[in-house]
């Protein structure tokens, strides 16, 4: 039988999953019908970038956010 703070650990676990997807949802299918009906300058730039997450390795990811969002980088030291 689960304890009271694993309950609220997968409870917690569940609310963070279902507002992340809703929140993110609607942006994502403006971005795929925009990339899919849509002609527009840069529509080639844009699809890159909506793939670059896909593409480098979350290790790379994690050390530049790590880098902008440190003590000492341009957006963590704010």
């Amino acid at each position: 039988m689960p304890s009271s703070a694993e309950l609220d650990a997968l409870r917690l676990s569940l609310e963070v999953a279902l507002r992340s997807v809703a929140f993110s949802l609607p942006f994502a299918v403006l971005i795929a019908w925009l990339l899919t009906r849509a002609r527009f300058p840069g529509r080639m730039l844009f699809d890159a970038f909506v793939h670059l997450p896909l593409v480098l390795p979350p290790v790379a990811v994690g050390y530049v956010l790590l880098i902008l969002f440190g003590v000492r980088g341009p957006i963590g030291g704010w």
